[in-house]
């Protein structure tokens, strides 16, 4: 045996590079195409093969673990079982890769449950992220011991790079890129697909700036681009929090959200160390709020403390406030590669071309296939008696077989799909369906040829792709990036309440139930008010860049919205049943998300209506079937939280309240129909009377949609929704409408209006 002499620095130093790149490739640098480390890909690749899809059921991680270990990742198991824990916590992941049921820890550094008493299974995005997977389009290599093939990289339509991020370190170098908002990466996705040449800063006009999954605020918006440029920087976020105040002049702190990867409990304990060092001696207490809901810290204080100054004594001695590092370190080609936010797009843009040209190759494939087999078919049923008669007169199987090849001209594969014919596809029929495959056939071999050999063709799918994505899992910003478009902490911004919960900017207005169109002043409070009674609400910050009320029941759907400091005192709320409540709004405000303002038995059925109360004022009640209640706002005594409310209206059996208006000296009523109808009737025509009375009946064909006050000389402008979700904008003007006559003015049929 010949033994080379090496000198030991070099030995030394060719060994380091070889670790170091195969700690880099091997384990702690995610690839740039589908954003996974080996284990994660392994993971995700072996629940695949085991079918667990978001439809099935769950399995316990320990078979999961145990697969990984067998087939594909020959390491420890604990290491195995963190990385699927890490990929199924929302407070990690923006759109986590696995669903998981049982302890899988918390916000609070509490560990998971052993792999032996947790179940999981693969959740929708990981579902696109192996989406074709098996139509040859990634490369397979053999794993650890030639027994099976795994994938180097995963498909990956969903862009988990940048919407989940990425940490690790390697051995001389580490990454660390933050979510960001599904939604709008894949505008600027589409953006990059149309131009090329664009810069980072016109990227940045789509992508706003991380979106952390545990919300918080970007401060440094200004610096963001520099460093998304250079793919190096540090992103500093704070805590979102709030000064409340209390009766008897004292005020408190609550925390809603905290940046990401603060542990809460540590910061909890960090805040009472800093009480009892004496640094913060205006704080009298501290509570942890929080629940399966969402995050609240408060803190509360002395009665002579400035809240605004000691939060921001909380930003500068705590965790309230830190610095996310920005390293978009990645393997390219499997070499690790610092570059900035465009190589990321671009990089997973020029994968999904490859991915779609060779789905596209492997379809086409196919149907060529396919076509040949039909071709053979339908030869020898132009021929079927003869084919037959040489079938019956061949000894063998073999013999058939060369009989129709040499006779037809028809190659093994179409003579063998002959032979496996059944009797029952000899139908004229079965031949007209062969003819309309042929025709399908040839269409698709046009379509995916031309897929194959134009680039154009390839992109105008993955745009298609990315929007289809975008519609598909709306994803509501979370993090509130200052500064954006050159907005400032003051101000105010127009925003959307819909039914479903979200909270848009008017300017990105999408599809869904109107409840409500109003101005948010940044430094106020938006509140939200359920069918089931409860009280939801956002910071203005938060309505700024999109939000979304997390309901505590499945068929919870919001029925009223209004601005804290535009609001009376007082709130009203009506049910469907005909009962109503008068709220006094010191009750609720700024209490945790979901509380309960109204105490709903069965026979009130749900909150249908949420009006602000005037002190004077008479309150119309009015229900499907045309009756309408007029009595004084007087009659109704304020109620404390969780109380039943009154009788506002007597019902007939079937009938159903659908809403209330307050009428303040309006001389007219404008009687808006579900057939899109409005008329204009005196006010004084409706009697007061009292509370709890039967109504007047105003409608007696067609169903009632709102009630409307309106002076005389004064217009209204109305938003109205229709039941198929088309929207009518209408300036309606007193002087124009006939008195007592029904006019029809809008199409559809109309299911809710909404004042502007």
């Amino acid at each position: 045996m010949e033994i080379l002499e090496v000198p030991i620095e070099e030995e030394v130093k060719q060994s380091y590079i070889d670790y170091a790149m195969s700690v880099i490739v091997g384990r702690a640098i995610p690839d740039v195409r589908d954003g996974l480390k080996p284990v994660q890909r392994r993971i995700l690749y072996a629940m695949h093969d085991m079918g667990l899809t978001p439809d099935k059921g769950f399995v316990k991680s320990a078979r999961i673990v145990g697969a990984v270990l067998g087939h594909f990742h020959p390491h420890g198991d604990q290491a195995v079982y963190e990385t699927l824990v890490r990929m199924a916590q929302d407070f990690v992941m923006n759109y986590p890769l696995i669903i998981g049921q049982g302890n899988f820890g918390s916000i609070d550094g509490d560990p998971p449950a052993a792999m032996r008493y947790t179940e999981a299974k693969l959740s929708k995005y990981a579902v696109l992220m192996l989406e074709d997977i098996d139509k040859d389009t990634v490369d397979f290599v053999p794993n650890f011991d030639g027994s099976t093939l795994e994938p180097t990289v995963l498909p990956s339509k969903f862009p988990n790079l940048l919407c989940n991020g990425a940490s690790g370190i390697a051995v001389g170098l580490a990454t660390s890129i933050p979510p960001h908002n599904l939604k709008e990466v894949c505008t600027a996705l589409i953006e990059l697909a149309k131009n090329p040449d664009i810069d980072t800063k016109e990227i940045m006009r789509y992508i706003k700036g991380p979106d952390f999954p545990t919300g918080g605020v970007v401060e440094n918006y200004d610096e963001l681009i520099e460093f998304y440029e250079k793919g190096r920087g540090q992103v500093r976020i704070r805590a979102k929090a709030h000064v409340e105040k209390l009766s008897g002049g004292r005020e408190q702190i609550v925390i809603t959200e905290i940046p990401y990867q603060v542990n809460k409990a540590e910061l909890i304990k960090r805040m009472a160390e800093l009480v009892r060092e004496g640094k913060l001696k205006e704080i009298s207490d501290i509570r942890d709020e929080s629940d399966k809901e969402g995050l609240r810290i408060v803190v509360e204080l002395k009665r002579d403390a400035d809240g605004s100054k000691v939060l921001e004594k909380l930003y500068k001695y705590t965790q309230l406030r830190k610095n996310f590092p920005i390293n978009f370190v990645v393997l390219i080609n499997g070499e690790p590669k610092q570059v900035g936010i465009k190589t990321l797009l671009y990089e997973f843009f020029r994968h999904r071309l490859e991915v779609i040209h060779r789905r596209s190759k492997y379809y086409l494939k196919k149907a060529e296939e396919r076509l040949h087999i039909v071709k053979g078919l339908l030869i020898a049923l132009a021929h079927l008696d003869q084919v037959i008669q040489d079938i019956k007169s061949s000894k063998d199987t073999q013999e058939a077989k060369e009989k129709l090849i040499k006779k037809y001209s028809l190659t093994e594969a179409q003579a063998n799909a002959v032979l496996d014919l059944r009797l029952q596809r000899l139908t004229s029929l079965e031949r007209q369906k062969l003819e309309e495959e042929e025709k399908e056939l040839l269409e698709k071999i046009e379509y995916y040829t031309r897929l194959v050999e134009s680039e154009e063709e390839k992109i105008k799918v993955f745009i298609e792709e990315m929007s289809n994505l975008s519609e598909s899992f709306p994803a509501v910003r979370r993090t509130f990036v200052e500064g954006v478009g050159g907005e400032q902490r003051t101000g105010s911004i127009t925003v959307v309440v819909f039914s479903d919960g979200k909270v848009m900017p008017l300017t990105e207005i999408e599809e869904g139930e109107v409840v409500n169109i109003l101005d948010v002043p940044f430094d106020d409070g938006l509140f939200m008010v359920s069918n089931r009674g409860r009280v939801y609400w956002v910071a203005g910050l938060q309505a700024l860049q999109g939000s979304k009320v997390s309901f505590k029941e499945p068929e919870e759907r919001l029925v009223g919205a209004f601005v804290r400091s535009q609001a009376a005192d007082r709130l009203l709320l009506a049910t469907s049943e005909g009962y109503v409540k008068k709220i006094p709004l010191v009750d609720f405000e700024y209490k945790a998300q979901g509380t309960n303002i109204i105490k709903l038995t069965e026979d009130q059925g749900d909150v249908v209506k949420v009006l602000q109360s005037p002190e004077e004022g008479d309150l119309l009640i009015f229900t499907k079937m045309g009756k309408i209640l007029r009595f004084p706002v007087a009659e109704i005594s304020p109620a404390t939280i969780g109380s039943k409310g009154v009788v506002g209206i007597k019902l007939d059996r079937g009938d159903k309240v659908v809403g209330m208006r307050v009428i303040r000296g309006e001389k007219f009523l404008l009687i808006i129909t579900e057939k899109g109808t409005v008329q204009k009737m005196v006010s004084e025509y409706v009697p007061r009377k009292s509370r709890g009375s039967k109504g007047l009946s105003i409608l007696t064909r067609e169903r009632l949609v709102d009630i409307l006050p309106l002076g005389e000389g004064q217009f209204l402008d109305l938003m109205l929704i229709t039941q198929e979700g088309s929207v009518f904008y209408d300036r309606v003007r007193e002087e124009e409408l006939p008195l007592n006559k029904a006019q029809k003015r809008w199409d559809g049929k109309i299911v809710k209006v909404v004042i502007k």
